[in-house]
């Protein structure tokens, strides 16, 4: 993988690391092949699919310094599709050449970063593109949870919004919340404590119940009160789910 850090690092260098996002990114995806690392493990993973994780990891978010340097923004809404963006650059332009991968897997990484940022992961994978496309999506939240919850790296936006009622509906199913049903500020809040719900791996639901991801971020809204109740209920979701994983 030592190739591959090297070949990662020199893309990202193009990109202007004063930028606190763009630096933000950079760490962000070497975080991403630590979870992935640590997922791999707890679901005892040989050492050639160890690998092909790590690197998915690595990629998974290539067309993120493009997209701040072009937008100034990580909305996909308001620039273009990250997951899409990124298979682009990797295959379409050739990005993927320089990286120390079997040709054969080239269809296992398109699938995988394809899906990291989707809502639900597209029908019809096979079992190996299913398999990497579940630790990146897991991964990938698991750091996102820790962000938001470790102070100046991201702060979650919320105000005096209402929660809309599909929402709150979405949130009680345990279903991660769709972001076509977002509406308000604290709608968009609530999706970050929703991510829980499509989690995949023992692993990630015991990290984040025991880093404590979801009370921090708690502990850091404005409007507590608002969320009382959604966080009362994500921590009961970790709980329950942590205590049959150990039984």
């Amino acid at each position: 993988m030592d190739k591959n850090y090297d070949e990662f690092d020199k893309y990202a260098m193009q990109y202007d690391m004063n930028e606190t996002m763009i630096a933000y990114k950079y760490n962000h995806s070497y975080r991403v092949v630590h979870q992935a690392e640590e997922i791999s493990r707890s679901i005892d993973l040989d050492n050639v699919e160890r690998d092909l994780a790590s690197l998915i990891a690595l990629l998974h978010d290539i067309a993120r310094f493009r997209q701040w340097q072009e937008y100034k923004t990580f909305s996909d809404r308001n620039s273009f599709d990250h997951g899409l963006e990124g298979v682009k650059i990797l295959f379409d332009e050739g990005e993927i050449n320089n990286y120390n991968c079997d040709k054969d897997d080239y269809d296992v990484i398109r699938k995988a970063i394809i899906n990291h940022n989707k809502y639900v992961i597209e029908d019809g994978l096979n079992e190996r593109q299913l398999l990497h496309a579940k630790i990146i999506r897991d991964a990938d939240k698991i750091d996102i949870l820790y962000a938001f919850s470790t102070w100046r790296l991201l702060e979650i936006e919320n105000d005096d919004s209402s929660i809309s009622e599909e929402v709150k509906k979405q949130f009680y199913e345990h279903k991660a919340i769709d972001r076509k049903l977002i509406k308000t500020i604290n709608d968009r809040a609530l999706g970050k404590f929703s991510l829980i719900y499509d989690l995949n791996y023992d692993y990630s639901f015991n990290r984040v119940y025991n880093e404590k991801y979801i009370d921090k971020i708690y502990e850091g809204m404005k409007n507590k009160k608002i969320f009382k109740e959604f966080y009362e209920e994500a921590i009961r979701f970790l709980k329950m789910r942590c205590n049959n994983v150990r039984k």
